[in-house]
């Protein structure tokens, strides 16, 4: 009897080991295979403490998914013949091993995956070579970058043949992929989002790519575990505007305080700098300006100024804070050679995309609005504003941020502070810093609770809330399992 409940353990346990490749090779996969982003997980998430005990999700199906799953299986069946411990205990073992195997097997596939990578890249430069631009645009920041990109897109694709990075692809190989898959003797414009996570990423991007357009969205703490310091963020970003050519256009946020800084800069070592405001009284140097800012369930209205010409735009998206990615995108459509006019009737066109400020009617006719595609502390706020539009009962479902280093209390605090004055039920998805959350929170509205749920529970909760004319914002990706309940299941 003893035997067979030893084989019955035995067995449910290898089914929890196998299951958990799939689970640490998807963490891998979100972490994108660096080393120092899961060691971040590891130190500041609840679930990096508990990684023996991973959220159970299958990663995508990739040539290097696939060999990761192998490597760690056949390793695991190795060591189980070899191990010469009782049967529990060498299962024990194995479970125990798992993430550090998984550790080393990354770090043994990242000379291969490099040189890969590196033959990928050189082929791309040599298409980009060899092709005629009109005009290659370049777009960093700690936010901003995605939408900036879709929009300048949208503009420019009224008039012109455009190719652009896709989704997150921001990486000098994922460039290089849409290179080498994408590009058509046609196209004439190159929209190239540029993200980071240290010194030298961005130029290497610009060497790549040569942009003689760049813009700055704008600078957060964001990713400042990995950073350090918000200056060498600024350093990091700069990058794509010390390597401009050609005409060497650099477009701006001139409100966010270090992207104005940066194009000071710019502007003192030769590029020509074109500022964007919706503060004009503050930044007069300003070349593109916004005001007259008005927004609705379904759209942003505004009007753009430039020089002695004006023009109201209705653009299809939601939120006031995407007022400042148009007129970056419109000014930059200008300098890559549209007219004022033209990029402003493309402008017009611009919609939203998928995941970011969408707007769904869950089962009990509420709207949940689904924007999981990122996080970061300013967005977050931004988001919080745009409900403030709607009557009735407000719900926010929050994943907390990682990677702000020392600014992750501050930032959390900042965001429940907003979120107290603005919502009658706050949800957070983990545990991660909820005591900075809270603090926020309780700052003002003392009163207010913090409910910390599952997906299920959150899902739950809400629909025994919320009925039409009321809205429930899903904000950071553990959210999105929330939407999906609400508006689907």
């Amino acid at each position: 009897m003893m035997q067979y409940l030893i084989y019955v353990i035995a067995f449910l346990w290898i089914g929890r080991i196998f299951i958990n490749i799939f689970s640490y090779i998807h963490l891998w996969f979100v972490k994108e295979y660096r080393p120092d982003r899961m060691m971040i997980h590891l130190k500041n998430t609840r679930q990096g403490r508990w990684i023996y005990f991973p959220q159970m999700k299958l990663p995508p199906m990739t040539p290097k998914t696939i060999v990761l799953f192998l490597f760690l299986l056949a390793t695991e069946i190795f060591l189980f013949f070899v191990l010469p411990f009782p049967l529990l205990i060498k299962i024990f073992l194995l479970d125990l091993l798992l993430f550090p195997i998984s550790f080393f097997y990354v770090f043994v596939l990242r000379l291969p995956t490099q040189a890969y990578h590196l033959y990928q890249i050189q082929k791309a430069k040599k298409m980009l070579r060899l092709h005629k631009w009109n005009s290659v645009i370049g777009i960093t920041g700690s936010f901003g970058k995605t939408s900036t990109k879709e929009f300048l897109s949208t503009i420019l694709s009224s008039r012109y043949r455009v190719l652009k990075t896709e989704a997150s692809k921001n990486s000098a190989i994922g460039i290089s992929e849409v290179v080498l898959h994408n590009l058509t003797k046609n196209d004439q414009m190159f929209v190239v989002e540029m993200g980071a996570y240290g010194p030298g990423e961005i130029q290497e991007m610009t060497t790549l790519v040569q942009p003689n357009i760049g813009i700055i969205t704008a600078i957060n703490a964001q990713h400042q575990d990995l950073f350090g310091t918000i200056e060498n963020t600024m350093r990091a970003k700069y990058e794509l505007l010390a390597g401009l050519a050609g005409n060497r256009i650099a477009i701006v946020n001139a409100d966010n305080t270090y992207a104005h800084e940066m194009g000071n800069r710019a502007s003192k070592e030769g590029c020509n700098v074109w500022f964007v405001t919706v503060d004009k009284k503050t930044h007069p140097e300003a070349m593109f300006w916004i005001d007259a800012i008005k927004t609705t369930p379904d759209y942003l209205i505004f009007t753009i100024h430039n020089k002695k010409e004006s023009h109201e735009i209705t653009a299809h998206i939601r939120g006031e804070h995407f007022v400042i990615n148009c007129g970056l995108a419109i000014a930059a459509a200008v300098a890559a050679g549209m007219s004022f006019r033209d990029a402003v009737t493309g402008a017009n066109t611009i919609r939203p995309f998928e995941r970011v400020m969408q707007p769904f009617i869950g089962k009990n006719g509420e709207t949940v609005i689904n924007d999981t595609f990122n996080n970061n502390p300013d967005a977050a706020i931004a988001a919080l504003k745009y409900l403030t539009i709607y009557k009735g009962k407000k719900i926010l479902v929050f994943q907390p941020m990682i990677e702000l280093g020392k600014y992750t209390s501050e930032s959390h605090e900042r965001v429940g502070e907003k979120a107290a004055e603005i919502c009658d039920e706050i949800i957070l998805t983990n545990t991660n810093f909820s005591d900075a959350f809270i603090r926020g929170v309780h700052k003002y509205h003392p009163e207010k609770i913090v409910h910390i749920f599952s997906a299920l529970q959150a899902a739950t909760f809400i629909r025994q809330k919320v009925r039409e004319g009321d809205a429930v914002l899903c904000k950071g990706k553990e959210a999105e399992h929330v939407w999906k309940l609400l508006v689907h299941s």
